[in-house]
């Protein structure tokens, strides 16, 4: 009777989308974040292939950070915080400034023994990389590096020195938003290569034989209207988030903030949170788990 109890309750756990504590699930291999910046859920949705969306573990209402910018919100993504925490309010950096100074995914993991790399097409969000908490940190400028050509550097970049953690930063939608307004035909159109993008990540775990080994996670900074964001605007704050990889597929029951992406990564490798951290992890770990 007791057995029986104990399954109920931890089926009722995985529909609700929580995750199993990490001492409970084998370490996995990789963990990769892909943030599209300026990617709007209902946006993402409407391209979305249903032979894709059958592999995630999903959530078209995640939430973002106020002001929900590209600094604060990926302060929040990276760091486990919000920004009454983290106080990254700003939109801007240059090296003088210094950087960010909190625990991050990438300090935890290194600190960890573990490797981290990120790609950004954005400059500014080097902020993140403090020397000594990654492996490599790289500026691919964009849009020399639109989402497929940077998401393919960051592969060979994979392949080559395997990293434990891999961020990739792809402004494309973010440009379009601003340049024509979110949602326009331009929008729409960085829009509609975003699966493609998510195909290449995907095809190369299947090729190093560690799709089951993985976490990948698609998310965004923020949303938009118009041809702008920053406010508390549902089409601002409101983000996608979805998981491929060693999850459970289907919707995610829970509510997700940005924050819980850094927790999920953490948990993924088998790490600890940091007790100061408001995000908690997501998602069931794997099938095979």
């Amino acid at each position: 009777m007791r057995r029986s109890v104990i399954l109920v309750v931890l089926a009722a756990l995985l529909t609700a989308g929580v995750a199993p504590s990490a001492a409970q699930s084998r370490p996995l291999r990789y963990v990769i974040i892909m943030s599209f910046d300026g990617l709007r859920p209902d946006a993402l949705r409407q391209v979305m292939p249903a032979g894709l969306l059958v592999r995630a573990a999903y959530s078209w209402d995640a939430k973002t950070t106020l002001p929900s910018s590209t600094m604060p919100s990926h302060a929040s993504m990276l760091s486990g915080v919000g920004p009454d925490v983290h106080t990254v309010r700003f939109n801007d950096w240059r090296p003088s400034r210094g950087y960010f100074r909190l625990a991050t995914i990438f300090s935890v993991t290194t600190a960890s023994g573990k490797t981290s790399a990120a790609f950004v097409t954005k400059s500014k969000l080097l902020f993140f990389t403090r020397p000594g908490t990654v492996a490599h940190a790289e500026h691919l400028q964009f849009p020399a590096y639109d989402q497929t050509a940077a998401t393919r550097a960051a592969m060979r970049y994979l392949t080559r020195a395997q990293p434990h953690l891999l961020f990739i930063h792809l402004a494309d939608p973010d440009d379009a938003g601003h340049a024509h307004g979110w949602m326009s035909a331009p929008y729409m159109a960085a829009v509609r290569k975003v699966p493609d993008t998510i195909g290449i990540v995907l095809d190369v775990l299947n090729r190093m034989l560690a799709n089951d080994q993985s976490l990948v996670i698609v998310t965004a900074d923020h949303g938009g209207h118009r041809r702008t964001h920053g406010t508390a605007d549902p089409q601002d704050v409101t983000i996608p988030w979805l998981a491929f990889g060693a999850v459970e597929p289907g919707p995610v029951r829970r509510t997700i903030m940005t924050y819980d992406t850094a927790a999920t990564a953490l948990a993924a490798l088998g790490l600890s949170i940091p007790a100061s951290w408001r995000g908690t992890s997501i998602l069931p770990l794997g099938r095979n788990r």
